[in-house]
């Protein structure tokens, strides 16, 4: 799951620090102008007059000194003192204080709750922060978008939304990191336990809208828009299994950040996309796509594992590319990337003999045979002999494959055997081979034939020897 918890409290931090006074001269909090950073501009219409027309009540010179007194305790990171100070001097009377006094007092008490990770108690001082009537428009702004984040860092995602949503009422024109930090919060209430997979997919619908909204704002700028942006927009589009979306933004992360992650799971959306797709060119054309990618990701030294360079090989051979799906093997088993076992050392083989490069397949094979605990790649392996005309070798393995035993064709084995018994002039031997195969019946035909042709051939030798002798 993509968090973006310390960006959060990050956002937090700074909003908060905006609403706390310093003793040089009356602060925005005290002002009202926390909120600058985030207010409306003018517009002629209702609900602007209203808040425009409020009338702040004045910060008394008392309230001023304790305020200021707390500060000194809050400079120095000492927030129970600060706190202490508050509640000592203006806890019994708040409700003497006229509104805008008991805002900065709530407002300040908000802070040092937040800043002590008290956030439930942040967050009651700040509903109080907007209880006060005649409350600044930019100090009402800056404090419901304050809640916002603490209802976030707090999971209450629908509470978190329901602030936003209040604070973007007066935005017409947010920054980038409000719109992000919607977006993520409709996507974390799409993702809590319990939630349907269609209430889940109406939430990323409408969290998407915003993370695009910031991405565009950044490119307006000529800025590079953040990673994580991107990040949270594609685990949306996956899990709403708009894959044509994922593989769009994948495109556009391993081009700005082109990490061996993003590549590998191009390369896998590609071929999720290859799977499904009914259009025989459609799907071809992601099939190469899906070979380039992960190709690419192989010559930049990222597919580091095992099972990451066995997966290309494999791609290789499907794709009909043998002799490349044996240099990664070779390479990856020599430098010890690969893991030594009987199957990498079968499939290094297998590429190998479909490249028709017979020879340097046997090294291999009869690593993986000896590994083996039946005997089919010795099988493999005399076949293999056979194709060289080393029958000597050939019938040395099919007969270890044969001892060794697990086949599933032990009869067509010893046929093998025999055959290479036959051209080698070692008649009696390939007699034996067949007549273990004769005890199959699915090659009992074939191999008594293979007998009397042999008996008559040893008769004809016979004669033969017998004339000349």
């Amino acid at each position: 799951m993509i968090t973006m918890t310390k960006l959060t409290k990050t956002l937090v931090s700074a909003t908060a620090l905006c609403g706390v006074m310093t003793l040089a001269s009356l602060s925005p909090a005290l002002t009202g102008g926390a909120g600058q950073a985030y207010a409306a501009t003018d517009k002629e219409d209702r609900k602007f007059e209203d808040r425009k027309t409020r009338r702040t009540p004045a910060l008394s010179e008392k309230i001023y000194k304790v305020l200021g007194k707390a500060q000194e305790q809050a400079d120095v990171e000492n927030y129970p003192a600060a706190l202490q100070i508050l509640e000592e001097d203006l806890g019994s009377k708040v409700d003497k204080l006229n509104s805008y006094e008991r805002a900065q007092y709530y407002n300040f008490k908000g802070f040092l709750y937040y800043s002590q990770e008290d956030y439930p108690n942040a967050l009651k001082a700040y509903e109080n922060v907007l209880r006060q009537e005649n409350l600044p428009a930019a100090m009402e702004d800056t404090t419901v978008y304050t809640m916002a984040q603490l209802y976030f860092i707090q999971e209450d995602y629908k509470k978190s939304i329901e602030m936003m949503n209040r604070w973007m009422e007066y935005q017409p024109n947010p920054t980038a990191q409000p719109l992000v930090l919607l977006g993520q919060a409709y996507y974390s209430l799409g993702t809590i336990e319990g939630v349907s997979k269609a209430e889940a997919v109406r939430n990323f619908k409408k969290g998407i809208p915003y993370i695009l909204q910031a991405i565009q704002l950044y490119e307006d700028a000529e800025k590079e828009p953040k990673e994580n942006w991107y990040l949270l927009l594609r685990v949306m589009y996956f899990e709403m299994q708009d894959y044509q979306k994922v593989v769009d933004i994948l495109e556009i992360l391993v081009n700005k950040w082109p990490k061996k992650e993003y590549w590998l799971q191009l390369a896998g959306m590609y071929g999720e996309m290859a799977s499904d797709e009914k259009d025989e060119k459609k799907r071809l054309a992601l099939e190469k796509k899906q070979l380039a990618t992960y190709e690419t990701a192989y010559r930049q030294g990222f597919l580091q594992k095992s099972s990451e360079l066995v997966n290309m090989s494999q791609l290789y051979l499907y794709h009909e590319t043998p002799y490349w799906a044996s240099v990664v093997l070779d390479k990856g088993l020599k430098d010890g990337m690969i893991e030594e076992t009987e199957k990498n050392y079968e499939n290094l083989a297998q590429a190998r003999i479909n490249a028709q490069d017979m020879r340097p397949a046997l090294a291999p094979l009869k690593k993986a045979a000896e590994m083996s605990e039946d005997g089919e790649l010795y099988r493999k392996l005399g076949q293999v002999y056979m194709q060289l005309d080393e029958y000597e070798n050939a019938a040395k393995y099919l007969g270890l494959a044969l001892k060794k035993g697990g086949l599933k064709r032990p009869d067509k084995a010893a046929v093998y055997q025999a055959m290479c018994y036959f051209n080698l002039g070692q008649l009696d031997k390939a007699r034996e081979a067949f007549e273990v195969a004769a005890k199959d019946k699915r090659t009992r035909k074939e191999a008594r034939r293979w007998i009397r042709a042999l008996a008559k051939e040893q008769r004809r030798l016979d004669q033969i020897k017998e004339f000349l002798g």
